[in-house]
């Protein structure tokens, strides 16, 4: 089972948007219950609610409260990610507090979780969208200080062995076994041209 996880305000267009580019079979819409505002959520929420009616994709609101927002959101991703075999986090509508929730509370998942989650996000005013691999981001934010150096260097740009170690001022003897390490771990590539590179975690695609 595919869901797809959306932080939810007043517009649907993005909601929208989404369910007319991927098969869902279930779509959670993650709102901020406050008492300036709401009504508005509801509204749209009625909105697309018919459209998931006519698409036969099971809708549901989960509207959450600001003071227990970040235990609320990840309950929320908890239960789903339990139930499905992928799950998009969505991270588009409502407001920043909202959006800023749902992505700390899915680095926060475990890691056969993580596994099954991707995060997307639309660009407003201009036809971009970022994915982020959070399986990736996450095993890079678990590096020691020498394996955090080394991906560093490959950040920007492809390097041999040698340009790495004089970059980082780690032995080719260490660095070598520590890039096989992080080669095992997906996080560098090596090149048929015997170059490395870090693997990204954050990418844009835009539509011409």
């Amino acid at each position: 089972m595919k869901t797809l996880i959306a932080s939810f305000g007043f517009d649907v267009d993005f909601v929208l948007r989404r369910l007319a580019s991927g098969r869902y079979n279930r779509v959670v819409l993650v709102s901020l219950r406050v008492s300036d505002g709401f009504e508005r959520v509801k509204k749209a929420y009625s909105t697309l609610s018919v459209v998931c009616t006519s698409l036969k994709v099971d809708c549901i609101l989960e509207p959450v409260s600001p003071t227990t927002l970040f235990k609320s959101a990840r309950s929320i991703l908890l239960y789903e990610v339990e139930r499905a075999s992928e799950v998009e986090i969505y991270l588009t509508g409502g407001p920043r507090i909202l959006v800023t929730a749902l992505l700390l509370s899915t680095l926060t998942l475990p890691e056969d979780h993580v596994l099954k989650t991707h995060v997307v996000v639309e660009g407003e005013g201009f036809e971009c969208t970022a994915h982020v691999d959070v399986k990736t981001l996450l095993r890079r934010l678990a590096l020691d200080e020498r394996d955090k150096s080394i991906v560093s260097a490959l950040e920007e740009e492809k390097l041999t062995l040698g340009e790495v170690s004089k970059r980082t001022g780690i032995p080719k003897s260490t660095l070598h076994r520590r890039l096989e390490e992080l080669i095992e771990k997906d996080l560098v590539l090596k090149t048929e041209a015997e170059t490395y590179m870090a693997k990204p975690f954050f990418a844009v695609t835009c539509s011409e």
